[in-house]
């Protein structure tokens, strides 16, 4: 018999949250985080069956809390000091939120990194030409819409948890230079598509932080960028 460990991993996380609520097991907080050997956190809910799931704690909003999830917009402040965080990684979430929000909130986690910490940024490559098979476009060739990212597109507008924006190199690196991450860390862009179609595919480090959707793991890339990766580390 073939295993699916994706559901058993989705099993586990239900019977996790619950013995939480039921006063069984210790839901995970601020101050587990701050208890762990190296501190670590993860934007987006952390499954059971996630590398990360050993060394991280995930920030989420859409799950009961359990022993590696808290419940927290990553929108708003963390309730953290100041250079607290060694690696706070954030994989295929940042495109879930509106463009203009994003620079305060690299601005929170520039605040709670230690110096020589890590932010390692993977956002959908939308010049990647996968990509762009399978978004709808306007007129002018702007995209509209990616049915493939969740949620709806509805009287001209994404509702119920799509892709608000879709990243490329330029708009990604605008929103580093937009944040205290430009004059304060170094930045660099490991995957992405230029505009030309050509790509930068350099050696990424898995051990600070996995990555689903690279060509290392994800067979649809086929040797080519599916996420635009960046990591900043803060001086």
């Amino acid at each position: 018999m073939k295993w699916n460990w994706q559901r058993v991993g989705d099993r586990i996380d239900i019977i996790d949250a619950d013995l939480c609520r039921r006063g069984f097991l210790s839901p995970a907080n601020w101050d587990a985080v701050l208890k762990q050997k190296v501190q670590r956190l993860y934007a987006g809910k952390l499954n059971w069956c996630l590398p990360q799931y050993a060394t991280s704690f995930g920030l989420t909003l859409d799950t009961p809390p359990s022993r590696k999830n808290i419940v927290h917009d990553i929108r708003q402040s963390i309730p953290l000091p100041d250079g607290s965080i060694d690696v706070y990684q954030a994989e295929d979430v940042f495109e879930h939120v509106s463009y203009d929000d994003i620079p305060g909130i690299f601005n929170e986690i520039f605040r709670i990194l230690k110096p020589g910490g890590l932010f390692r940024l993977s956002v959908p490559d939308y010049r990647s030409d996968l990509m762009r098979q399978r978004t709808l476009f306007d007129d002018a060739g702007a995209p509209l819409f990616d049915p493939d990212g969740g949620g709806q597109f509805v009287a001209g507008q994404i509702v119920g948890g799509g892709h608000l924006w879709f990243p490329d190199f330029g708009s990604v690196k605008a929103l580093f230079e937009r944040s205290r991450f430009s004059a304060g860390a170094d930045v660099d862009f490991l995957h992405y598509t230029a505009d030309n179609g050509s790509f930068v595919l350099k050696n990424i480090d898995y051990s600070k932080g996995f990555i689903r959707r690279t060509p290392d793991h994800d067979p649809r890339a086929a040797g080519r960028p599916l996420s635009i990766v960046v990591d900043a580390i803060k001086r």
